[in-house]
């Protein structure tokens, strides 16, 4: 039995070494051949260059089959293939290897069904398989279950944030060639979340409406349901943040927020948020800026007000100024600035001291402007837009003030400007426009109760051959009025920041009363004086004719009959700061303009004007609350003075106000909101009172929609705030190579007797 044992053993061991001499021997032999060459197989889709740039292998590299097992890991992680194999066969110098790929299907397109909530279009764009601006999928994605249940979780991602935490979602594959397939994901959207009721527990400090106002989450309403986030796991983690930054920006640092409880009711949802803990309101300690030469502490301290030693803390402000700081450096070029706030907390005083950290960088200095998407506009008319100068400083500010500006010469659809860090300090500022079209022939025609029915062509051309100049002509013609206009703009005359404007007119109205005909020429020289401010100085000689008085025509009219000229010289100051002159979301403007015709100037009337203006817009969503509002509002405000002098008893009948209309107070007719004679035809006014109040919806970047109240008047020698008429309507503004199309619908809010409810209002242009 022993000798038996032992045979046995001998024999196992032979038999192993047998088998380790023979892999050495493999081994051995693979390490002294060399690869020959490297043969791909099977590819259709994926290059084989691509495939040869993951092997290892190399011709004239030794060859290992280690090596070749490695390759073939790296090869299948990529994705692509559903198989992978490798013949290794001898060839005349070494070894041939040959891999021999079965690629995955091509995932072309992602289909939708179910989904009712969302649109495929918009479920495509939040899962980032199109832009805004692309219509069909642009995949080339291998076919992986692990990449479609990456999207399976995306799509439940993204209908839990719209309130749909119950959604269910599978995907099936068709494959419509051997290499292409379809995903199509099938979504079943369960029903919404709304919040039907949320409660606030443990606060006393702040009200539970203030702490509400933070929260993602909110109660079902109309105005939430349209534009605030409903119930998810997300908006829930976010609203306990939120209660904290509310507390901390009141001082309460030491406060504690539970967790959320959901609780079902009835098909909806209460939502309870406890305050388990506020503690006591800190204030400010000592305010320390270190690190900072360019500006003292009091430079920084005047930023902000609200920083001051003893009062109540206030995280936000805290935020604000060390975003201020930064700016103020940028505004001389050091757009490397940083600042870190530290806080120490003293909660035996309950104090925080609060240290600016500051490192101000280096100045940074623009290197080359690189200017792209211009087809017609030439690079020098994009230039000389800019506030910035290669060699030059860079500056925030001007960066800011640059994009603006391009912005409102009309020219571009779309103007992106990125500064870009290249070496050092240096900056290359990348500018990409993207125009849009400038030119515009329109024929059309329209009815008023004053022009009747009117025929009008027009042509239009902005950006003449790409220097920024512009020109038009239009013709209006109808049985009560003709209208002849032509004009040019000659921008950056003399090659200076100023516009050389040449005016051409001749316009016939026939009134209820009387007939009125002006020819006229005008110039006029606008300058750029100081970064957003202008100034203008003017002349127009006019002769205007009066004509077909009837005999019912008031005396101020009857006074008017026969021939007069008019010589006018007119001057304006103006500061714009509105991003976009055409559709603006925020800034203001403001202007004053003065006029005044005398014997001095070549005609025959003898009166001024003055007319002061401001305008205001904002967007809500900058408003410190947590609601989502996409709209823009603005407040515009008008006033004008008139006075005849000389041997000028009456202010000429064409240049007094005529409140009522498109451009004054919308849902009159032209005048009927000013005085008016027995008939009830405008007499004008010499005085004029005017406000406008206006809420906007962006649609598209080329559409918005629009709300509007409108109050004003006009008088004679005195402003009477207490017979001002008022009007409110609709309306809408759509962007065209030439501006904005403005159509509105106003309707009186003090109608009299005999009047209209409502009017009709069309034009082109900036409203205010």
């Amino acid at each position: 039995m022993l000798l038996g044992a032992n045979v046995n053993k001998l024999i196992l061991n032979a038999i192993v070494l047998l088998l380790t001499l023979l892999i050495w021997q493999g081994t051995f032999a693979d390490e002294q051949q060399v690869v020959e060459k490297v043969e791909i197989i099977g590819n259709e889709v994926v290059p084989k260059s691509t495939i040869l740039y993951y092997i290892s292998e190399k011709p004239g590299k030794t060859f290992s089959r280690k090596l070749v097992a490695k390759d073939i890991k790296t090869l299948f992680k990529l994705g692509y293939f559903e198989n992978i194999s490798v013949d290794v066969k001898e060839g005349k110098k070494g070894v041939i290897l040959r891999y021999f790929v079965k690629e995955k299907p091509i995932i072309t397109d992602v289909v939708f069904k179910g989904n009712k909530s969302l649109s495929s279009k918009k479920l495509k764009e939040e899962l980032g398989l199109i832009n805004e601006e692309e219509e069909e999928t642009k995949l080339q994605e291998p076919l992986s279950y692990k990449y479609l249940d990456t999207l399976k979780k995306k799509i439940q991602g993204i209908y839990e944030r719209k309130g749909y935490p119950g959604t269910q979602v599978y995907y099936t594959i068709e494959r419509i060639s051997p290499t292409r397939a379809i995903a199509t994901f099938v979504i079943d959207e369960g029903k919404k979340a709304n919040v039907c009721n949320i409660e606030i527990k443990g606060n006393g400090e702040i009200s539970s409406g203030d702490i509400k106002d933070v929260l993602a989450t909110k109660e079902k309403s109309f105005l939430h349901l349209r534009f605030s986030a409903p119930l998810s796991a997300e908006n829930l983690k976010q609203d306990v943040e939120n209660i904290k930054k509310l507390y901390y920006r009141e001082g309460f640092l030491d406060v504690e927020v539970g967790e959320p409880e959901v609780v079902e009711e009835n098909g909806c949802y209460r939502v309870i948020y406890t305050i388990k803990s506020e503690g006591k309101q800190y204030k400010f300690g000592k305010i320390l800026f270190e690190g900072n030469k360019l500006f003292s502490s009091k430079d920084f301290l005047k930023l902000s007000k609200g920083i001051r030693p003893e009062k109540n803390f206030n995280q936000e402000l805290v935020d604000k100024l060390a975003k201020k700081i930064i700016r103020k450096y940028g505004e001389l070029g050091y757009i490397f600035a940083n600042v870190d706030p530290e806080i120490k907390i003293h909660p035996e005083t309950h104090t925080a001291d609060v240290t600016f950290h500051i490192y101000e960088g280096e100045r940074a200095y623009v290197r080359w402007i690189n200017i792209t998407g211009n087809i017609a506009t030439r690079d020098r008319t994009i230039r000389r837009e800019l506030d910035l100068y290669e060699t030059g400083i860079f500056n925030t500010v001007r960066l800011e003030r640059s994009v603006r500006r391009l912005f409102n010469t009309g020219y571009f659809e779309n103007v992106d400007v990125k500064p870009k860090i290249v070496e050092g300090n240096k900056v290359d500022v990348n500018v990409d426009v993207k125009e849009r079209l400038t030119g515009m022939f329109s024929v059309g025609a329209g009815y008023s109760s004053v022009s009747k029915l009117v025929a009008m062509v027009s042509l239009s051309k902005g950006n003449l051959f790409g220097t920024g100049d512009s020109g038009a002509i239009s013709f209006q013609g109808g049985s009560r009025v003709f209208y002849f206009d032509l004009s040019y703009n000659h921008r950056w005359w003399l090659d200076r920041p100023q516009t050389l404007s040449l005016g051409f007119y001749n316009r016939r109205n026939e009134y209820f009363t009387y007939t009125s005909h002006r020819i006229g020429i005008s110039t006029m020289v606008t300058r750029r004086i100081w970064e957003d401010w202008k100034v203008g100085l003017g002349y127009l000689i006019e002769r205007n004719k009066i004509t077909d008085i009837s005999e019912d025509a008031p005396d101020i009219v009857r006074d008017e009959e026969g021939t007069r000229t008019v010589g006018m010289a007119t001057g304006f100051i103006s500061r714009d700061l509105r991003d976009n002159r055409f559709l603006p979301h925020k800034g203001d403007y403001f202007s004053i303009t003065t006029q005044i015709a005398g014997n001095f100037l070549g005609g025959d009337e003898d009166f001024y004007k003055v007319i002061g203006e401001y305008a205001y817009y904002f967007n809500l969503n900058d408003l410190p609350i947590d609601i989502e509002l996409p709209f823009v509002a603005s407040v515009h405000t008008k006033i004008g003075y008139a006075e005849a002098f000389g041997s000028t008893s009456e202010l000429p009948i064409d240049y007094r106000f005529y409140v009522g209309g498109d451009t004054t107070v919308r849902g009159f007719s032209w005048g009927e909101a000013g005085p008016t004679d027995e008939n009830g035809d405008p007499e004008g006014a010499n005085r004029e009172l005017i406000f406008n109040f206006e809420l906007g919806y962006d649609v598209t970047r080329m559409l918005r929609l629009i709300t509007f109240v409108d109050v004003g008047g006009g008088w004679w020698n005195e402003f009477k705030i207490g017979d001002m008429r008022k009007s409110a309507g609709i309306g809408l503004r759509v962007m065209t190579p030439m501006g904005p199309i403005r159509l509105d619908l106003g309707w009186k809010l003090d109608k009299r007797s005999g009047e209209s409810s409502s009017e009709w209002h069309f034009g082109m242009g900036s409203y205010f």
